[in-house]
């Protein structure tokens, strides 16, 4: 009542009802035997609801042994208060439903937290000031049971306590990750929210948080990083070994490709050469010798190396096709790179597998071209073949100051040795040809067969005594070729017409064979088993 003051009269005591007002219950005085007096408006209103609450609160007034004792009647809480006279109490009245839906509030909130606590696949805890697991949720955590945990330092099962340590924070982590020692020495990455708490005066009390196994995860995602990466990367390989026509250049581009997927600084692709493993294409930092000789080495008995040298890290695979080793790749990083995962080893098997198809592609595509260049019966160059390098090399010519000479050799006699001893013996004779030429000629000669019994013999830097010399010397060497005529009256020889060729000429192949030819053909007409010079192209007359 607010206002004015409201006074009850009681034998001489005035209770202030002003004093009670505020009170939230009902407030009432209990006389001498049954009386009971409301003082405030919540009590008059719980007194007309309630008929017989005066006389059960005289009876518990009677009943109660202490003042200030806490009385419960049905749904209300009743705190009775002694006066001055000992004969008179106060009684305060509340709603005890709601003191007691706040209590059973609060327990059953404390239980749901208990219960998710306990069935949640996360890892809940709580450090104290020393940074010592003071609680663990009952699932433990990477193995560890609660128990084996309890009481230990957080910090022993960091894998690395130098990154940082969520379980001693002095700050709210929203979320980290952080690698912990398994129970079974493995390691396990976990994410974490934390945030510390403390007393009233700001002293640290601990840390609470709560901690997610995320080593499937990460798991899955690595592997999906790395088949996307394998995707992408054969994808890159299988375009480069479609579509790159050059043979050296589909294996830099395969080289290049992996050795950046891996992060390597250099790299390079090995072929298998007369039983030895060989550079074929390299990529990036050259690295040391003595590091790629010792993978290439290992390589050479073992499928895969992984290798550390003072200053580099190094891996590599053997390349096989159809269970053969066609070869090998190997890449190299600096120390300070870091080592090589085992993830990239195995990726660079997989990789290795395609570049064994590529490499046994790279050699049918060079045997092809050779078996489109050469002659099949001696292995010497073909028609085609020879006028396309010399070409070339009469290019070269023209923008120097040396000549060249060419000699035409044709076999004197050859058809009685087809007719008379058959096809057989002709081709051993031509074979025996073959060898004399090839003892004849130099590293740098251009060796052809033309076609039947006709070969050439090109030679830079040779001047005509020079081109004598050597004619001279191939007519000597050709009297071996007598044992395989087909006729006694008839030997087997051979006939050379040398065509001296000069910077500034300006001819073509055909024209120098055609000159060739011509000097060869006036040898046999007079007599076989000669040579004749046909002088260079300047002094030809018109």
């Amino acid at each position: 009542m607010s206002g004015r003051r409201h006074k009850t009269q009681a034998e001489g005591w005035t209770i202030a009802g002003d004093a009670l007002a505020g009170f939230p219950g009902a407030a009432l005085l209990l006389g001498p035997g049954e009386a009971v007096i409301p003082i405030n408006a919540a009590a008059a209103a719980l007194l007309a609801r309630h008929a017989t609450l005066g006389s059960e609160l005289a009876t518990l007034a009677r009943m109660s042994a202490y003042a200030g004792e806490l009385e419960t009647l049905p749904g209300t809480e009743a705190l009775l208060l002694p006066l001055a006279d000992g004969a008179r109490r106060l009684a305060l009245l509340r709603d005890a439903a709601l003191a007691h839906n706040l209590r059973a509030a609060l327990v059953d909130s404390r239980q749901r937290y208990k219960d998710l606590v306990e069935i949640s696949s996360d890892f809940a805890w709580e450090t104290d000031a020393d940074g010592r697991f003071a609680f663990v949720s009952p699932q433990g955590v990477a193995g560890w049971a609660p128990d084996t945990l309890l009481g230990r330092a957080a910090a022993d099962f960091l894998v690395e306590p130098s990154e940082g340590n969520p379980f001693a924070t002095r700050v709210r982590l929203a979320e980290t990750e952080v690698r912990v020692r398994r129970a079974d020495g493995g390691e396990a990455l976990l994410g974490i929210v934390a945030a510390p708490f403390g007393d009233a005066a700001g002293n640290l009390g601990g840390v609470r948080g709560i901690g997610r196994d995320l080593t499937l995860r990460h798991e899955r995602d690595v592997a999906l990083a790395r088949a996307e990466l394998r995707e992408r990367l054969f994808t890159h390989l299988v375009r480069a070994i479609r579509d790159e026509v050059d043979p050296e250049a589909t294996l830099a581009a395969a080289v290049r490709a992996t050795g950046l997927a891996l992060g390597a600084a250099g790299g390079v692709v090995l072929r298998r050469r007369n039983e030895a493993l060989v550079a074929a294409a390299s990529w990036g930092d050259p690295g040391e010798q003595r590091v790629i000789e010792r993978g290439t080495a290992a390589l050479d008995g073992a499928d895969d190396v992984a290798a550390a040298a003072v200053g580099w890290q190094l891996i590599g695979h053997a390349a096989r096709y159809r269970q053969a080793v066609e070869g090998a790749i190997l890449l190299w990083r600096r120390d300070e790179d870091g080592g090589f995962p085992e993830s990239d080893r195995a990726l660079l098997g997989d990789v290795a597998d395609q570049l064994g198809v590529a490499i046994a592609q790279v050699a049918q595509h060079e045997q092809m071209r050779l078996l489109s260049r050469t002659d099949p019966l001696t292995g010497l160059l073909n028609r085609r073949a020879f006028f396309e390098e010399l070409e070339r090399r009469l290019r070269r010519i023209e923008r120097g100051t040396r000549g060249g000479v060419l000699l035409f050799v044709d076999m004197d006699n050859f058809k009685p040795v087809n007719d008379r001893r058959g096809h057989h013996a002709g081709d051993e004779a031509i074979l025996a040809l073959c060898r004399i030429l090839a003892s004849q000629s130099r590293g740098g000669d251009l060796l052809v067969r033309l076609g039947g019994d006709e070969f050439a013999l090109w030679i830079e830097g040779l001047d005509e005594p020079g081109a004598k010399a050597r004619a001279a010397a191939l007519l000597a060497s050709s009297r071996t070729l007598a044992a395989f005529s087909g006729d006694v009256g008839r030997p087997l020889g051979i006939s050379v017409g040398v065509a001296l060729v000069e910077p500034g000429g300006g001819e073509t192949p055909e024209q120098i064979v055609a000159r060739a030819d011509a000097a060869m053909y006036r040898a046999k007409t007079s007599g076989k088993g000669r040579l004749v010079v046909a002088p260079p192209a300047a002094l030809v007359a018109p």
